[in-house]
């Protein structure tokens, strides 16, 4: 029987969290609509044994593939490889689905056939576990439910991974795999099918659980600091990209979505260098930076959305100093 909806789960260590993450998706009316991926990537801890539990209960639904370790993006490589369902989701690990949203997605995939499904996702916070939404709406005015030509409504909305479902086919049509053994690869992968991408679809759902503030979390500024490398590894990835993306002569409504994305990981980039120690080499440096992406990337630079950065710029980098105390204050609350 065909699998309408493959769920990829890279894990790495995650024996506290698992298992609530793979008893979300028991849900048993679609289980035989779904497959879920557990993507063991060199994991040594009980992540092991409780991923072939399931897999014991419910072969039918869930696959354990044990891999070396590669990293984040490569897991989902291998995902993406392995899986074979008509459409694909990522979930990581140590998040979850809410269980009527994500039945109801997969209802509606058994009949829609767009290219893309974005649905909504709640941030909850580690430890307290209060539930915040990001984004009401993808953008003003959606008819949800409606199949859109992607590219007309492209330049008003963005889809982050956690939002997205997407046909299989168009990711594995790209060619392209993700960088492996790095961090904050989620943009590539949301962003390097979107050349392919010609329909999609809006649902008011709230699918995908995920989770904040656990400690150790790539998204912490804490890690973002020590892994700005990498950071700056998937900012150069997605401009090297959307280069080739002109120079195949992408439409230009293509061109202004992947604008829009690159300035969002432009913009965490100003975050990361606002969170270094205070100095002078490091206003220095974000200034060159930005600089180097106002020169050879105008049309990144004038997308940027965040106020703080265009403050920055119009103050000629002046504000790096306030900028800079206002990050650590917030992270210093943060930490509390």
């Amino acid at each position: 029987m065909e699998k309408i909806l493959s769920v990829v789960i890279p894990v790495y260590n995650m024996e506290k969290y698992i298992r609530s993450c793979l008893e979300s998706l028991l849900i048993e009316d679609i289980l035989s609509d779904i497959e879920i991926l557990i993507i063991l990537d060199g994991s040594g801890d009980h992540s092991t044994d409780i991923a072939f539990e399931f897999a014991g209960k419910y072969p039918g639904t869930f696959r354990v593939i044990y891999k070396q370790n590669g990293g984040h993006g490569s897991a989902i490589n291998t995902g993406v490889m392995m899986a074979r369902g008509r459409y694909l989701k990522v979930l990581d690990s140590d998040d979850w689905v809410e269980r009527a949203a994500f039945r109801n997605l997969v209802l509606f995939l058994r009949k829609t056939t767009a290219d893309l499904v974005w649905n909504n996702y709640y941030w909850v916070h580690e430890g307290t576990g209060a539930v915040e939404i990001q984004y009401r709406d993808p953008f003003p005015w959606v008819s949800y439910g409606k199949v859109y030509d992607f590219f007309e409504i492209g330049d008003r909305t963005f889809i982050k991974m956690h939002s997205m479902t997407i046909r299989r086919e168009l990711v594995l049509d790209t060619g392209i795999r993700i960088d492996e053994h790095c961090y904050y690869v989620d943009m590539e992968f949301a962003m390097y099918p979107i050349p392919l991408v010609k329909t999609v679809v809006f649902l008011d759902e709230y699918v995908y659980m995920y989770r904040i503030g656990r400690s150790g979390q790539s998204m912490m500024l804490e890690r973002m600091r020590k892994n700005h490398r990498n950071h700056e590894r998937v900012l150069n990835n997605l401009l090297d990209f959307y280069e080739d993306q002109k120079f195949r002569k992408a439409s230009p409504s293509c061109l202004a979505y992947l604008e829009r994305g690159i300035a969002r990981v432009l913009s965490s980039h100003f975050k990361i260098y606002l969170s270094f120690p205070c100095s002078a080499q490091a206003c220095q440096a974000m200034r060159e930076m930005d600089e180097r992406i106002r020169r050879e990337y105008p049309e990144i630079y004038r997308k940027v959305e965040n106020p703080g950065v265009w403050a920055i710029r119009k103050s000629g980098y002046l504000l790096y100093y306030p900028g800079h105390l206002c990050v650590r204050l917030r992270e210093r609350k943060n930490a509390l």
